[in-house]
């Protein structure tokens, strides 16, 4: 007996739902909790139990000897992803999904840093002039969503999320592959 379409995408739906769920869970969940317990045991807000134990003699050693600028020059390069859009200015009703999808799933599901990087999503017009190098830099053949990780200025590593145009009929398989394809990013050394 062959299930029927309705079924297998009703399953599809069931099984992308509880992937994310569970994806979720493992990252936000308990990293907020354990960030809670700390915060508390250590009477500092947002701030882990093990630097919250240094974070008086930190206070005055910086309030003795450093100035604004030499804080900002010892502070580690910020940790940054960026989830480019790449379109044309030609757009179709598919195109414009795709943007807002990919859109909401990095503002939804990054609105905090993710293990210490900060997500952010940017459309870009690849008819634009000042933007044709992305065309080389990520090797692209037509619109699509690409991932990078960059620590301060210094770009690093990237990648091209091309299931997007697949599962562009189900919001909730589009956002859980896009969430998953940029946590994998991040994860990866």
């Amino acid at each position: 007996m062959k299930p029927s379409p309705v079924l297998k995408t009703a399953l599809l739906v069931f099984v992308a739902a509880a992937a994310g769920s569970m994806v979720y869970k493992a990252a936000v969940a308990p990293r907020s909790a354990n960030e809670a317990r700390s915060s508390a045991s250590a009477g500092t807000a947002g701030v882990p139990a093990a630097s919250a134990a240094a974070a008086p003699a930190a206070k005055s050693a910086a309030a003795v000897s450093a100035s604004p600028a030499a804080v900002k020059k010892a502070e580690a390069p910020a940790k940054k992803a960026m989830v480019y859009y790449f379109h044309t200015s030609a757009r179709c009703y598919s195109c414009n999904t795709l943007e807002k999808y990919t859109r909401e799933a990095v503002e939804g599901g990054f609105r905090e840093p993710y293990k210490g990087w900060r997500v952010e999503f940017r459309g870009v017009n690849l008819d634009d002039p000042a933007n044709r190098r992305f065309v080389e830099e990520y090797k692209l053949a037509s619109k699509a969503v690409v991932a990078q990780k960059f620590e301060g200025d210094r770009p690093l590593a990237w990648k091209e999320l091309p299931d997007v145009w697949r599962l562009l009929r189900s919001k909730e398989l589009f956002t859980g592959y896009v969430t998953g394809e940029i946590q994998g990013l991040l994860d990866a050394e």
